[in-house]
């Protein structure tokens, strides 16, 4: 079973930023004290943690904001064999998209999620394989990622569906493994084009 993405099909801060669209930002996060705007990647707690994670590990391990030109705008890298960014959340919303760049080398994301049978399971997404596998709890999928920048849609309903005949309840953690650069991360309850994304999650916008 590969991973199933989809193609894509003014700016308040709360998770409905566009009249009835609900689109909840995980990275870049909304400001938990101030009233508007959202985190650096500076700012933001699990990029900090990351960084700091690194530092322990030493070795090629790092987690970096750098400067991304086809974007024109801050991204997070990372890079090293043991470097991971970890994203809490408690979000029911079935569309998990990603906004990330292919380098050329191994990148995995594994996501965390409980069912309608109040069980964990895991999503592994990965290029390292080619073959699906599923167990009790946990299933594996191979990623086909393209050249450059990759949108990236996973309906979370319809992969515990069709891998374990459950519903989806809720997600509870998002874990990125290098190698790859990340520009955004978020949930929204229905598949948006990118025109109809806020200006601080739109792809083309900084493109």
């Amino acid at each position: 079973m590969p991973a199933t993405f989809e193609e894509p099909d003014e700016d308040a801060d709360d998770p409905q930023m566009f009249e009835h669209k609900l689109i909840e930002p995980i990275l870049p996060c909304r400001d938990p004290v101030g009233e508007k705007g959202v985190l650096s990647l500076h700012a933001h707690p699990a990029v900090r943690i990351a960084i700091a994670e690194c530092v322990q590990l030493g070795g090629d391990n790092e987690v970096r904001i750098v400067h991304d030109a086809d974007v024109d705008e801050p991204v997070l890298e990372l890079l090293g064999p043991e470097t991971r960014l970890v994203l809490h959340t408690t979000n029911v919303m079935r569309y998990l998209v990603l906004f990330v760049k292919n380098l050329d080398a191994f990148f995995t994301y594994e996501v965390e999620l409980l069912d309608g049978k109040r069980e964990y399971r895991t999503l592994t997404i990965t290029n390292a394989r080619s073959l699906a596998r599923v167990n009790a709890s946990h299933c594996q999928m191979p990623l086909a990622l393209g050249k450059g920048w990759q949108y990236l849609c996973m309906d979370l309903q319809s992969v515990l569906l069709e891998a374990f005949g459950t519903q989806h309840v809720s997600t509870v953690q998002i874990r990125v493994l290098a190698t790859c650069r990340l520009l955004r991360v978020f949930f929204q309850d229905v598949r948006y084009s990118d025109a109809e994304l806020p200006p601080d999650l739109s792809l083309l916008e900084g493109a």
